[in-house]
């Protein structure tokens, strides 16, 4: 069933194709589709988290200062692509001397048990080293006042531990994210974990579950990797948990589906995988680093994503661009291909 809002803007579109084709062209048409949203939303960034929460997106990274210090900065807005202006704001700053000191990676903002939480891995300087650490805000605006530190989260096998994502699924709290085996530090196989949450900043199952490994091609071209999982739950509750695969700094990033077919979610066997379902095309390359699914106006999730327009530009290169996905007739979604650097009406989220 259409929504009021899609009806008024078939109805306005109608209108204003026949107030265009009555004055001799197709100018209403073209302001029926204007542009309000321009790709990429953020030039110049990458492992984008967008949190979506009483008419405001929030936008967090991390920012590595000429210092050598590693901050995190949010950005607000109540449009999507309004986050291109939005002011900067570096909230919380690691502190020297620590275990979380340096190399603050893919920061993530979710609104869980009635505060702000967002995670990230960090380290004191060595790689080997990454481990998943939290900062809390209470509820309010997320851009004022100050973020306190919580600590370290995780299971009790301790090993390297980046990109985490809490999931609220069957009543319980989940947190996913990329690590690799014991005693590898930060060395492939990168993996994706699994484990149970007595609330949003700790885990009480006994130690990590694996629910994939890359053994796909796909996934092992370049490097056997799999990272920055984050679920996405479509109106009929089914529950994919989307990923990155291969090796970032290349055009062989993509996204891939994990598809849980019910039963035990630590167990990889109640997973399918699929992919890539998300990879370089019309002139986007390592497609990856997605966000969390963002709401759009119209009722369709944003894929809000990092990407190169250089196929060999590595890290350096990426910037934030955002584009709609569907839900298929199963429940998952629909990524498609990358559009490019389009622009589309962010109102009715159609491409113009």
């Amino acid at each position: 069933m259409r929504s009021p809002m899609k009806k008024l803007i078939t109805l306005a579109v109608g209108v204003l194709a026949v107030a265009g084709l009555t004055a001799g062209g197709p100018a209403g048409a073209a302001q029926a589709a204007a542009c309000t949203l321009a790709n990429p939303i953020v030039r110049g960034g990458a492992d984008p988290s967008v949190w979506y929460r009483n008419g405001t997106y929030y936008l967090v990274q991390s920012l590595n200062p000429s210092s050598g210090a590693s901050s995190i900065v949010l950005r607000a807005s109540t449009t999507l692509n309004g986050l291109s202006t939005a002011a900067v704001r570096t909230i919380w700053t690691a502190p020297s001397g620590t275990d979380h000191s340096k190399e603050v990676w893919a920061p993530e903002i979710e609104f869980l048990g009635g505060q702000w939480i967002i995670y990230f891995a960090a380290d004191g300087g060595n790689n080997d080293d990454h481990r998943i650490f939290a900062i809390t805000h209470a509820d309010g605006d997320p851009t004022s006042g100050s973020w306190s530190y919580f600590g370290k989260i995780a299971d009790s096998t301790n090993q390297w531990a980046i990109d985490a994502t809490v999931l609220t699924y069957d009543n319980a709290y989940w947190m996913i994210w990329s690590g690799t085996p014991t005693g590898n530090g930060g060395r492939a196989p990168q993996q994706i974990y699994i484990a149970h949450m007595s609330d949003p900043l700790h885990i009480d199952q006994d130690h990590r579950r694996l629910i994939a490994n890359p053994d796909q091609s796909w996934e092992t071209s370049v490097a056997a990797i799999e990272e920055g999982p984050e679920a996405w739950v479509g109106p009929n509750g089914k529950l994919t948990i989307v990923y990155n695969a291969n090796a970032s700094w290349t055009s062989s990033y993509a996204l891939g589906e994990l598809v849980f077919n019910g039963g035990d979610l630590t167990d990889y066997r109640s997973y399918t995988k699929r992919g890539p379902v998300f990879s370089s095309a019309n002139g986007l390359y390592g497609t990856g680093g997605e966000s969390i699914p963002v709401p759009g106006a119209a009722g369709v999730n944003w894929n809000v994503f990092h990407a190169d327009t250089d196929p060999n530009g590595g890290w350096a290169g990426r910037s934030i661009f955002a584009q709609p996905v569907p839900w298929n007739s199963d429940g998952t979604p629909n990524f498609g291909t990358p559009a490019g650097a389009v622009s589309y009406n962010e109102q009715s989220q159609t491409r113009c």
